[in-house]
């Protein structure tokens, strides 16, 4: 008995010894920042000074109630998400399944295709606002189409069209590799019993395809929704919520409530709190729902 203590001693000490860096570093660098914000969240805290006073739910009713700009920063949050996400997964959809297809030349496209993803939003908001200024004005003058003369970034109609087309040229191959990876993983043999039994094409697609590939567009639809909704980088090196915050998002709105001229850190750390609940219900629901679309093979 002494024994069997003795190793289930050492057994619980061994895990303890392995578990206790990771620990403390989430303890000291995740859950206690979001504990102290969560708490700064219900007060006036400016950031700098030593005077911090509880206003309880003042700021979140702000939030909601007084605050145009931060209502104006959800609803073209929303408009950046659902635009992402739904061109983002076609777009990586087709292009597994066009990468798929293409033979021998495969593996060059994949790299290609993939290689935009491996840059930083930061590099590549620099590129598309050098794209968007510099480059169209020249092909303006060398073609004179109307098209490259359009103001990309200077439009309130048209800026925000122009980060998501940037979003997607940054993400689509990330998406294509896993569509790619899921489409590996069908069994052929139910490829070629769907066209035993007559379908083909579209067909093909839509009945077997499709449906297998849940576990890929969930993944897929669920990492890009995340990452739309608390968008930052790009955004801030390509129009910095501009013009007249047509492409401000929730978290360069937080941003430059907190961190710019006004300095409201208790107000800017409460719209991070919503921010943060809008996510997880988001990505609740939408696992729950494609989850429940999932088949098994």
């Amino acid at each position: 008995m002494n024994l069997l203590c003795k190793k289930k001693l050492k057994d619980l000490s061994s895990m303890l010894l392995f578990i206790t860096p990771f620990t403390v570093l989430f303890i000291v660098f995740l859950l206690f920042p979001l504990m102290q914000g969560a708490f700064y969240s219900f007060t006036d805290w400016n950031g700098i000074s030593s005077n911090v006073r509880f206003v309880g739910f003042e700021n979140y009713i702000e939030a909601f109630t007084n605050d145009k700009r931060f209502v104006n920063s959800l609803i073209v949050t929303g408009k950046y998400t659902v635009a992402t996400v739904v061109i983002s997964n076609i777009v990586g959809l087709c292009l597994a399944l066009f990468v798929e297809s293409s033979g021998k030349i495969k593996y060059a496209l994949r790299t290609l295709f993939f290689t935009p993803y491996i840059f930083s939003l930061v590099v590549v908001g620099f590129s598309w606002r050098f794209i968007y200024t510099k480059i169209a004005a020249n092909l303006y003058q060398l073609t004179n189409i109307g098209f490259f003369n359009l103001d990309f970034l200077g439009s309130p109609k048209i800026a925000l069209i122009s980060v998501i087309i940037m979003s997607v040229w940054h993400g689509m191959g990330y998406y294509m590799l896993i569509y790619i990876a899921g489409i590996q993983s069908i069994d052929q043999y139910i490829l070629e019993a769907a066209i035993i039994d007559g379908a083909s094409g579209l067909r093909k697609f839509r009945y077997i395809i499709l449906p297998l590939l849940m576990p890929s567009i969930t993944i897929c639809v669920f990492t890009c929704l995340a990452g739309s909704l608390k968008i930052f980088d790009s955004i801030f090196v390509l129009t910095s919520g501009g013009p007249g915050y047509s492409t401000e998002t929730i978290a360069v709105n937080i941003y430059n409530e907190a961190f710019g001229s006004a300095n409201l850190y208790g107000y800017g750390t409460a719209k991070a709190i919503v921010l943060a609940l809008i996510i997880m219900a988001v990505s609740v629901v939408q696992l729950s729902y494609f989850k429940s679309k999932e088949v098994e093979a």
